[in-house]
């Protein structure tokens, strides 16, 4: 009987601690998508939950952690973006959201006006801008990079 009781405490225990790690990967994940922000155009619902007037084609904020315009570029060999999208999809999208919409943990990407070259640092570097960013290095090859670059540069 006492073993059934250690194993439940135990079970409690192991439970207990992954909500808590799950909270400080929340707080890590919420901290890591503030930062400044840069010119892009997105979706009249993210327009009106930003304080823009929803049929405004004004350029909008991405939640980037420097503006566009500062950051850095690598250069790459061109990419395919249809082979993109399918590595975006199993790497990305889960933060990011389905074409670059909606990112739950990462900024979204679509239509914010950022290169293949800035996608591929960002990729390649990411934490060469935010050191608090909660982005992981994915180690993916040159060419994968160059892939995924090509189609989040491509997202409208």
């Amino acid at each position: 009987m006492n073993t059934d009781v250690e194993r439940t405490v135990k079970k409690i225990v192991a439970l207990l601690l992954l909500v808590a790690a799950s909270a400080v990967v929340a707080a890590a994940c919420a901290k890591s998508s503030q930062g400044t922000s840069s010119s892009s155009s997105a979706a009249p619902q993210a327009a009106a939950s930003m304080g823009m007037a929803s049929g405004s084609n004004t350029a909008m904020t991405a939640n980037l952690p420097i503006p566009l315009s500062k950051l850095p570029s690598e250069k790459l060999p061109p990419g395919n973006a249809a082979r993109g999208a399918k590595l975006y999809a199993a790497n990305c999208e889960a933060c990011h959201g389905a074409g670059g919409k909606n990112g739950t943990v990462g900024p979204s990407l679509a239509g914010i006006g950022i290169t293949a070259g800035q996608v591929a640092y960002m990729v390649q570097h990411p934490q060469g801008v935010d050191k608090q960013s909660g982005m992981p290095d994915l180690h993916l090859p040159a060419n994968e990079v160059a892939d995924i670059a090509a189609y989040v540069a491509s997202l409208k």
